[in-house]
């Protein structure tokens, strides 16, 4: 093999280098890593497919659909890792458990990959017991269990909810409210957590149970349209006897048509209530929306990288992992004025 013997190194050494393997001292790769490309050497697919066993090929798993804002986003940091480590990434949208039960059965009739990332929805007993049947590593990327999961990583929902709730109390507010997306998909997925904790950080701040809201998402069935959705949401939360002037919300895009609403029925954003989204998806910027900041992209990325390492029988330290949010503040959140007395406002 012409790059090891310029590099000075065993064909084996080289060809592990030129995999990124954890084994070869990293000055020992940048000197195979020289070599090849002095020598115009690429890594034939095929030849190492044969030479390996493998197929060179990882699965990830996505629900509802492909091109959603975090889907392509994690397939899009998936996709750079294998790609320069010469795999192929094949995404697998799902919107049902017929249609779940069609990707195990693609994956158990033959070695059709090498792994497989499940993104963001959890799985029932049985199909985690499929999982764990699969002669191949398999890692949860935001899921909402690590069960059944040879390795995983997620974003910190709880921490991220806890320095909203923190934020808006250090603001003035009192009454607080969180709203789920309406949603009638049958999955469970990740987001379903933010609700959690939005509770728990209020419980511990002393928020009462009157002073706390939550406007479930499963009540997706009761509403006969998006739009109406949003109505009756605003609707509810603006006749409460004690009317939340903090709001956080499942995601931006269902925070930017909230607040479209609320500035129908003339209440100010932020003078009157504020709101947080999450995720700080492309939109949220464009409506100043204060949110929390996921980063999807990389997320995708450490997913394969933990992917890679199980094939390659190197597994990390720590096999279940967490990818800490921020919380970036703009022009729809600000401290609580409530009027007194004389007609004038005072901070609460």
């Amino acid at each position: 093999m012409d790059v090891a013997a310029k590099a000075g190194v065993s064909q084996s050494t080289a060809s592990l280098a030129l995999r990124d393997s954890k084994r070869v001292k990293p000055a020992t790769k940048d000197r195979v890593l020289q070599a090849a490309e002095e020598l115009h050497f690429t890594l034939s697919k095929s030849a190492s497919s044969l030479a390996s066993g493998r197929t060179m090929r990882i699965f990830m798993l996505v629900s509802p659909a492909i091109n959603t804002w975090f889907n392509a986003s994690i397939l899009q940091g998936a996709y750079q890792t294998l790609h320069r480590q010469g795999y192929d990434l094949v995404p697998y949208a799902v919107r049902n458990d017929p249609e779940l039960s069609e990707f195990f059965a693609l994956l158990r009739g033959g070695k059709n990959a090498d792994g497989a990332i499940v993104s963001s929805f959890d799985l029932s007993r049985d199909f985690k017991n499929l999982l764990r049947t699969l002669d191949m590593p398999t890692v949860g990327l935001n899921t909402p269990t690590t069960d059944g999961f040879d390795a995983s990583i997620c974003i910190n929902n709880a921490n991220a909810m806890n320095g909203a709730v923190r934020f808006l109390h250090s603001q003035g507010h009192r009454n607080l409210a969180f709203v789920e997306v309406p949603d009638s998909e049958p999955f469970s997925f990740s987001s379903s957590l933010r609700s959690q904790g939005f509770i728990d950080s209020a419980r511990t701040l002393g928020y009462d149970d009157d002073a706390v809201t939550v406007v479930r998402g499963e009540l997706a069935d009761s509403y006969h349209s998006p739009q109406d959705a949003v109505s009756q949401i605003v609707a509810y939360l603006m006749s409460l006897p004690q009317r939340p002037t903090g709001i956080c919300v499942e995601t931006d895009d269902f925070a930017i048509s909230l607040m479209q609403e609320l500035k129908r029925l003339h209440v100010r954003i932020p003078e009157d209530v504020s709101v947080i989204g999450f995720d700080d998806n492309a939109t949220a910027p464009i409506a100043r929306l204060t949110t929390i900041h996921q980063d999807p992209v990389q997320l995708g990325r450490r997913a394969a990288e933990l992917t890679l390492d199980l094939i390659r029988h190197e597994p990390p330290e720590i096999l279940h992992q967490t990818q800490e949010t921020s919380l970036v503040l703009r022009d729809t959140t600000a401290s609580f004025q409530k009027p007194n007395t004389t007609g004038k406002t005072q901070q609460a």
